[in-house]
């Protein structure tokens, strides 16, 4: 995140909001360098607000967002001079859409003036590989018991390579169909529901050992299996497979291409967005949107899931 500034704020609602917001975040455990960001960001808002006669956050609409937005834009740095960089306002813009949301969780407003807002990251890559469904069956054709696994939570449970690194046995529910990822993306935790062939697949996995150990993945020393060889796992299960994939395809791909994919071949069996939302974890619908902009060379390969 960029360095955000100190701005004073008068209104003692803003004030109130901003320490409630920065205990919230404290709660969910986020780095404390990132949750005083995050603050200060807030802050800068409010003040931009009672600077424009706005009091209250009910009387804020998309055009104050939009404006805000422009606001940064023509901004420049305390410390450089020169006009914000656009990651900066990306970090800016994103801590609106999530305060915005909190708010919404909480029923302190009916809905949020930002939902529908896009703010471009100066540094996001959206190209992003998609796997077929003819690959992904091609993967599952050849995977072991192990690799199958990793199929299931990557691909069938959308789950990002950190949280498959942190699963545990208890967050397998299997007289609930459900996974449970404790500890996702900003410490958000869900339940993912999984149908009974990958229920039935991952007892089998996770009984077919007489390890004791508590985590699902571990390497050949007995400890927990890294993000870094679970995607190495993957990508020697791409060779097994025989994808003809490229130099370049194969060096940017990870478990996170999995997670990509179903939620890519969700959506074009016809499954509503909010709903891919849910199953994904994202916080904010734009999360998800990012994936019904793949090519029309991408559309073209994937044959209904």
């Amino acid at each position: 995140m960029g360095a955000p500034s100190k701005h004073k704020i008068y209104t003692e609602f803003y004030q109130e909001q901003a320490v409630n917001y920065k205990k919230h975040l404290d709660i969910l455990g986020l780095n404390p360098e990132t949750t005083q960001s995050r603050y200060l960001y807030l802050r800068e808002f409010f003040s931009y607000l009672e600077s424009n006669k706005i009091f209250t956050i009910k009387e804020v609409t998309p055009k104050e967002i939009a404006d805000y937005n422009d606001y940064l834009k023509d901004k420049k740095s305390q410390r450089t001079g020169k006009a914000l960089k656009q990651k900066s306002i990306y970090d800016h813009m994103r801590n609106l859409q999530q305060y915005l949301g909190y708010l919404l969780e909480i029923e302190t407003i009916k809905s949020n003036p930002a939902s529908h807002l896009k703010f471009t990251n100066g540094t996001e890559k959206v190209a992003r590989f998609i796997f077929s469904q003819d690959q992904i069956q091609a993967l599952y054709q050849v995977a072991n018991l192990e690799e199958r696994t990793i199929l299931n939570i990557g691909y069938g449970c959308g789950l990002r390579v950190q949280e498959m690194s942190d699963l545990n046995k208890e967050d397998i529910r299997f007289s609930e169909n459900l996974v449970i990822v404790q500890k996702g993306k900003n410490s958000k935790r869900r339940l993912v529901p999984i149908s009974d062939k990958i229920k039935t697949e991952l007892e089998e996995f996770i009984f077919s050992s007489e390890r004791k150990t508590n985590e699902i993945f571990v390497h050949s020393k007995g400890q927990r299996m890294q993000t870094g060889t679970l995607n190495k796992r993957l990508k020697t299960l791409i060779y097994k497979a025989k994808l003809n994939l490229n130099e370049t395809e194969l060096n940017s791909i990870g478990i996170h291409n999995l997670r990509h994919s179903i939620a890519t071949h969700l959506l074009q069996n016809g499954m509503k967005l909010e709903q891919v939302q849910k199953f994904l974890g994202h916080s904010h619908i734009e999360s998800t949107e990012i994936y019904t902009h793949i090519t029309q060379e991408q559309i073209n390969n994937i044959k209904g899931y």
